[in-house]
């Protein structure tokens, strides 16, 4: 039987000892209904404002026997509503879980993000309003509460261990952000995250200098210094406050609708082969190329008309949003179409 059902039936029993009660007065004192009812009342509810009239000896064991009863009942009741109360929790907490866990694994090429912290919050908070697809894992259970009332796929659980991660589906997903709050919780969330998937890229956060050349050599492809970058922003608002100005607009897509992107080259694109300056991504998407990653690593800064764009090619975009994905369809069709059949 259920806590339910047991909750149920323990009223029902409260409610047949209320019937016994007074036809028990009736019987052994003949009192009038009302005055049983109401001798009955007291017992129960154990209020003891004393009795309604002089009570036989009959019906004083009568009423020791209702009391001993009646508290008995009371007290399975609690317990079980209690134990409702928790099974009903627990119940809901599971197919949550379930839910999150079920959902998780239908994600591929996503994004995991360890840590939502004062660093990881706005990690997250960009990935919103981008609309990627990203996995938080948090191990303070308060901080992932919050996450998930946000509709937010949270796993809880050590962002270094292997059985989280793999939760989290590192070994499909496209990047992975270590947020955590020591340097050397985040280098060996590097080092579980890269055993478990090689192609994955890692981006990593470091408080102290020393810790950088470590998570590099440990697997991550880009270590992040909030000291360091913080400082050099704050040096360039001082020096140079018209680039404090640009690198603001084109950083933050809410002031202004300007993005800036990275858009990959396939070997399918109709783009491969042609030179920058008659590709049309200027005239037709109206977004610039600031830069183009080769497949082999080397980075060429303002690539002038003559580049030629080869399979493979990161192209760093600045444009609006509706534009960079016109051309993110051009330069990598397969990519998009997965996309939007959900796979």
């Amino acid at each position: 039987m259920s806590p339910g059902q047991k909750f149920r039936w323990a009223l029902l029993a409260v409610a047949g000892l209320n019937v016994i009660g007074t036809i028990g007065y009736r019987f052994f004192e003949g009192w009038a209904w009302l005055d049983c009812l109401y001798m009955t009342f007291i017992t129960l509810a154990t209020i003891g404002f004393g009795e309604v009239h002089p009570l036989s000896p009959e019906g004083r064991i009568f009423t020791m026997v209702l009391f001993w009863t009646t508290t008995v009942v009371l007290a399975l009741a609690i317990s079980t509503a209690g134990q409702a109360l928790l099974q009903s929790e627990l119940l809901s907490t599971l197919g949550r879980k379930r839910r999150v866990f079920k959902d998780i694994s239908k994600l591929r090429d996503h994004h995991i993000v360890c840590g939502a912290g004062r660093v990881g919050r706005h990690v997250i908070k960009e990935m919103e309003q981008r609309g990627a697809p990203f996995v938080v894992v948090e191990s303070d259970e308060g901080r992932a509460e919050k996450l998930l009332e946000q509709g937010n796929l949270v796993l809880m659980g050590d962002a270094t261990d292997e059985e989280v991660l793999q939760g989290a589906g590192v070994e499909y997903a496209r990047s992975l952000v270590c947020c955590l709050p020591s340097d050397a919780d985040n280098l060996y969330a590097v080092i579980t995250a890269r055993g478990l998937n090689p192609n994955i890229h890692i981006v990593a956060r470091a408080s102290e200098e020393a810790a950088i050349s470590k998570m590099r050599k440990a697997g991550a492809n880009k270590v992040v210094s909030p000291v360091i970058i913080g400082s050099q922003r704050i040096a360039v608002a001082a020096l140079s406050p018209a680039v404090s100005d640009f690198i603001e607009l084109v950083t933050k897509a809410e002031v202004l609708d300007l993005n800036i992107e990275q858009v990959e080259v396939s070997r399918d694109s109709i783009l491969v082969g042609q030179k920058l300056k008659d590709s049309g991504i200027r005239q037709q998407y109206d977004v610039i190329i600031i830069a183009i990653k080769r497949s082999g690593g080397a980075m060429i800064f303002n690539p002038s008309g003559e580049t030629e764009i080869s399979a493979g090619d990161v192209l760093v975009a600045v444009g609006g949003l509706p534009e960079l994905e016109r051309l993110a369809g051009v330069a990598n069709p397969a990519s998009v179409s997965a996309k939007r059949h959900g796979r």
